[in-house]
């Protein structure tokens, strides 16, 4: 079985239905930021040992997700989903902190498989249904993360937006006032959207997050199980804002796509007319971990209530560069730096792990 860690390039068979007939269609929702408040934080258990081929191994990783769910908690309420016999192991391992919720699960990219919240006007709460599919079928088992998003929904009781697209909350980056940004690599893939072109897809955006403009940079398809998702390299700190992450000097197509990408936010503007400033955070490059899967990108950071969350991989120069940048960045929050390298082991980050349900 292939997970985040040990992607390969094949790909299996998919198929996708033709887009839901609401292009141009006034939008009623709209995406907050991340650092908007929170009324909790969304996670899941990995439970599926084919996953991590070693149960102990899987443990260990179990034990780092529980660490970073409890630290959390205590900034705001945590989520986390996991099936009914797997509480007891949970519970310990996570502390009484962290609420459980009795919903299925095969893995812990709760970004990916939960759903993207939404708000409307008068305090409404909505989920928005990315329709998971394994980053493109890629990933076995996950009959249960296909179902994550609207078992949360119908665990809140809200109502769920449904579309044809497919996609993933990692692949895309709002500012909260009207800017969305996504790779190409990821959303235009036939893995995901086989048929949909550029501005039918844009317009299905527009309607379902009720953003204005819509950002296309190139990212990198078939290099990793997720085609280049956009929160392991471009972030938005605040609206007019943006943190990246990459490695210095880097010519591979990682390194020339981003530098792609910040030529052409470098020209773009925003919803509402703002140029990007731009501060970069390099990617550590001597890890205490020397995993050739390890995933060393600072850009995966976490906003929460009043904490920013950042990983740090052992390597003091780069831990503290990103550590003293990223208090720049968020002033007025608590810069909490937690050591989670079995997590970016397998192809995410504390990111991927996390989705924030917003306040109303």
């Amino acid at each position: 079985m292939m997970n985040r860690r040990r992607f390969c390039q094949s790909l299996g068979a998919f198929s996708v239905l033709p887009l839901l007939p609401a292009f141009g269609m006034p939008a009623r929702w709209s995406l907050p930021a991340e650092e908007s408040k929170h009324a909790a934080t969304w996670m899941s258990w990995p439970t599926a040992l084919s996953i991590y081929e070693d149960r102990a191994y899987m443990e260990s990783v179990q034990e780092q997700l529980a660490q970073f769910a409890a630290a959390i908690a205590q900034y705001e309420p945590v989520f986390m989903a996991a099936p009914l016999k797997e509480f007891a192991q949970v519970s310990e391992l996570c502390g009484p902190d962290v609420q459980l919720v009795d919903i299925p699960s095969n893995d812990m990219w709760m970004r990916d498989t939960g759903p993207v919240f939404v708000t409307g006007r008068g305090g409404v709460l909505a989920a928005v249904n990315l329709n998971f599919n394994g980053w493109g079928d890629k990933q076995q088992p996950r009959a249960a993360d296909e179902q994550m998003a609207a078992r949360v929904a119908e665990h809140l009781g809200v109502d769920q937006i449904t579309t044809q697209l497919v996609g993933e909350g990692g692949g895309m980056e709002c500012d909260g006032d009207g800017t969305l940004i996504l790779t190409e690599s990821c959303w235009l893939n036939d893995n995901r959207n086989a048929g949909v072109s550029k501005s039918d897809m844009t317009a299905e955006l527009k309607r379902v997050f009720g953003v204005e403009k819509v950002i296309w940079v190139p990212g990198v398809r078939g290099q990793d199980i997720t085609d280049g998702h956009i929160d392991g390299s471009i972030r938005f700190v605040r609206p007019g804002l943006i943190m990246t992450g990459g490695y210095p000097d880097d010519d591979s197509d990682w390194g020339l796509a981003l530098m792609e990408a910040r030529e052409i936010l470098s020209r773009e503007t925003d919803a509402r007319g703002r140029h990007f400033e731009t501060v970069d955070i390099p990617s550590a490059t001597n890890p205490a971990n020397d995993s050739e899967y390890l995933f060393t990108s600072y850009a995966n950071f976490y906003v929460a209530n009043g904490a920013v969350f950042t990983p740090v991989f052992g390597d003091k120069r780069a831990d503290t560069v990103a550590l003293e940048r990223l208090g720049a960045l968020f002033p007025k929050r608590d810069v909490v730096p937690l050591s989670v390298d079995l997590i970016y082991e397998n192809g995410g980050g504390i990111h991927c792990v996390t989705q924030q349900q917003p306040a109303v």
